[in-house]
């Protein structure tokens, strides 16, 4: 098998670790109090960052080099949080429990029209098994995906394919999120709910349904598989063709998108417009 792994992308990109402070913490809903799992937690565009668990604990490495930088927690459904690095670990060094406040999410205004709706598959559609393509790392946060072009506006996005070349784990976890574009990357995530996907398929197509989440669409947009626990690296692969929008990833949360190369993972999206 080929294997095109992301990982050796950003071999370039890695970080040197000498003398960084590690830093733990809690994360709790203000209201109820209960621990909110899978928030984003990271150094704005540096190669920094993380995801709480599913008790809402997490552990950041915080180099002094960044201590003028900017940390952003963020959580759909919720209002971001940000800190300056070294406030920051004042901060957490003194009170390791942080709540994020929830946040009134709008809901789109939707037009029925008295028109029969078509379906297609958009995106890339290859299930090869010589040309494969997986995270860049294991590191939380860790996010690759795609660019779709809709068809007609506004466009209803019914389920979600991803074709696994392989899959070595006994399972997987995954956070799907959509974004809308600005200047052809990725910019502000729109689903309003968190998407988590959790499957033990070891090759062919994981498809996740979404006709419960209401996911509208008035423009292309971006959409991306998160890793969002820690399996352990070089255990998964897309398939991977040289068609279709170009790879785009980021290295953990927070940090900045980068296209990968010229070659498009096997993730469409089945649409009604």
């Amino acid at each position: 098998m080929k294997s095109f792994s992301l990982l050796s992308v950003f071999i370039l990109f890695s970080l040197v670790t000498f003398g960084q402070n590690s830093f733990k913490g809690n994360l709790k809903d203000k209201t109820t109090k209960e621990p909110l799992a899978y928030v984003n937690i990271g150094v704005v565009g540096k190669n920094i960052g993380t995801v709480s668990d599913m008790n809402g604990d997490f552990e950041i490495k915080l180099p002094e080099a960044n201590n003028n930088d900017t940390l952003k927690m963020s959580m759909i459904g919720y209002e971001s949080l940000t800190f300056i690095v070294s406030d920051f670990k004042k901060i957490i060094s003194k009170t390791p429990e942080i709540v994020l406040v929830p946040k009134t999410m709008e809901l789109k205004e939707v037009v029925i029209s008295g028109r029969e709706l078509k379906e297609k598959i958009l995106g890339n559609t290859t299930e090869s098994k010589t040309m494969t393509g997986g995270f860049s790392s294991n590191e939380l946060g860790n996010e690759v995906g795609i660019v779709i072009k809709i068809k007609r506006s506004p466009t209803y996005i019914k389920q979600f394919c991803a074709s696994i070349a392989s899959n070595k784990y006994d399972s997987l976890k995954f956070r799907l999120n959509f974004y809308d574009l600005k200047d052809g990357m990725p910019n502000q995530r729109i689903n309003n709910q968190n998407i988590i996907v959790t499957s033990n398929i070891k090759e062919g197509k994981l498809i996740v349904d979404l006709s419960k989440y209401d996911i509208i669409m008035e423009d292309d947009f971006f959409v991306s598989l998160e890793w969002i626990e820690n399996l352990g690296e070089n255990g998964l692969y897309f398939s991977v063709g040289l068609l279709g929008s170009p790879i785009i990833s980021r290295h953990t949360s927070q940090g900045n998108w980068k296209k990968i190369g010229a070659v498009s993972l096997g993730f469409n999206v089945t649409a009604k417009y």
